[in-house]
């Protein structure tokens, strides 16, 4: 699944896409427009920070197959190949991963991130979840406290220790570890890739690791001692920039099969995959998709959810019914998110409920204002996908939306939360708004 993903995002197919693009235009007649696609080398942060040599940021990752969240999260990775021959010779990296025995174990040291969410995701040979490290159940070391747990805390500054051991996971587990030696399924483990998400970073929607530096990373061999060790590292010293890709893939005049008249949700994390595929454990993903085919706009509307905004100064320790939750809008055969909004972004009305509206610049709504609702730009394309995010996945807030969108029952004072869409024109918003929407496909509270 990785080399497919090099595959997929590789510089050549850029051009063998864009190539295509330009002949379609030229003699179909058919240009849907948009930025000119550019084909552009993978960017190597491995000199900054050799700890964490791959990072994905709103400027790097954003085009297909990615998906990303381009609203302030940040992903930063670091391999490691479990092999006792390896290890035994003196390597410490191979094909770009470090190198690990069995029964060796890895120290994060870092500073809590000024971040709505952070976690450490480690992943097994299948691409599988293991157990992940959270935010507010990282214990902080001693004479530090846990912003995400005690809102009195200073938000940087504070430091934890997360560790992974290459082991089965004993009886008594230790705190702030996980366990990664056996595969999610079973059976012995020989890889690990470990994802650091942090998710809308307090500085805004751009590349950054929280105001703080990246974790000291530190290897130990099964007998306890040192064999490889770097530093806190601040990436973006020099400037959110370090990390850029230009790369842009074209507006393929193609149509998403998967778009429904009566849009359809998946509440899958992996595209209905056999494995996990790196997906975020703490996140429920939601997803449904439109077309041209079936009207000029999307409108979306459901209960809104209380969050901490912490680009505000809220703690992400306060009260609330979630941690958080997005919403972006995708074409998937572009890969580009075209708009990620935050939840506090979303404008609500009189009852607290949001309304989106996903139309061309051409087809938005007069009245978008007038009608309380959010509009986010379908952007030169045929179809499109739109994604929710929530945190955290095991909310009963989140459960009940998932349920719903799966056709299950669900109580009256939940149901308001599953968010209903509905294919719709220009014309019928402008004269009935949201409710004349949902009520030509039935599709009502």
């Amino acid at each position: 699944m990785i080399e497919t993903f090099k595959q997929l995002s590789d510089p050549q197919l850029v051009g063998s896409e864009g190539r295509l693009s330009d002949y379609i235009a030229n003699n179909c007649d058919l240009d849907l427009g948009g930025l000119p696609w550019l084909e552009d080398k993978e960017q190597d942060t491995a000199p900054v920070c050799p700890g964490w040599p791959r990072v994905g940021t709103p400027l790097n990752f954003n085009f297909f197959p990615n998906l990303p969240d381009i609203a302030g999260s940040n992903y930063f990775s670091n391999t490691f190949i479990v092999s006792k021959w390896a290890a035994r010779i003196g390597l410490n990296s191979l094909r770009g991963a470090f190198v690990v025995e069995p029964g060796a174990r890895v120290e994060f040291r870092g500073q809590y991130p000024e971040a709505r969410y952070f976690g450490f995701h480690p992943n097994d040979m299948d691409l599988n979840n293991l157990n992940t490290l959270r935010d507010a159940e990282l214990a902080a070391d001693p004479g530090f406290r846990n912003p995400y747990v005690d809102q009195s805390a200073p938000a940087s500054g504070q430091y934890y220790t997360a560790t992974l051991v290459f082991t089965s996971p004993p009886e008594r587990p230790q705190p702030n570890t996980s366990y990664v030696g056996e595969r999610k399924l079973g059976g012995a483990n020989q890889f690990v890739m470990n994802l650091l998400r942090m998710y809308h970073v307090d500085s805004g929607n751009r590349p950054g690791s929280g105001s703080v530096p990246l974790p000291s990373l530190k290897i130990y061999d099964a007998a306890g001692n040192s064999t490889l060790e770097f530093p806190e590292c601040d990436l973006f010293k020099s400037g959110p920039d370090v990390v850029q890709s230009r790369r842009r893939f074209p507006a393929l005049p193609v149509i998403d099969h998967r778009a429904k008249k009566q849009p359809k949700w998946s509440t899958s994390s992996n595209f209905e995959a056999q494995s996990d595929t790196l997906a975020n454990a703490d996140v429920q993903y939601l997803s449904t998709h439109y077309s041209s085919r079936f009207g000029e706009l999307l409108v979306i509307r459901g209960k809104f959810l209380s969050a901490p905004d912490t680009r505000a100064g809220a703690s992400p320790a306060m009260d609330s019914q979630v941690r958080l939750y997005n919403v972006c809008n995708y074409n998937f055969w572009n890969g580009s998110a075209i708009q990620c909004l935050l939840d506090n972004e979303l404008i609500r009305d009189s009852e607290d409920f949001y309304t989106l509206v996903i139309s061309t610049i051409e087809d938005r709504p007069e009245n978008i204002n007038e009608s309380s609702a959010t509009w986010l730009d379908w952007g030169p394309y045929l179809d499109g996908q739109v994604s929710f995010r929530y945190v955290y996945r095991d909310n009963p807030f989140v459960q009940a939306i998932a349920a719903g969108l799966r056709g299950e029952p669900v109580t009256p004072g939940l149901a308001i939360y599953v968010p209903q869409a509905a294919h719709c024109d220009k014309k019928t918003f402008e004269q009935g708004g949201w409710l004349a929407c949902l009520e030509a496909n039935s599709n009502v509270y």
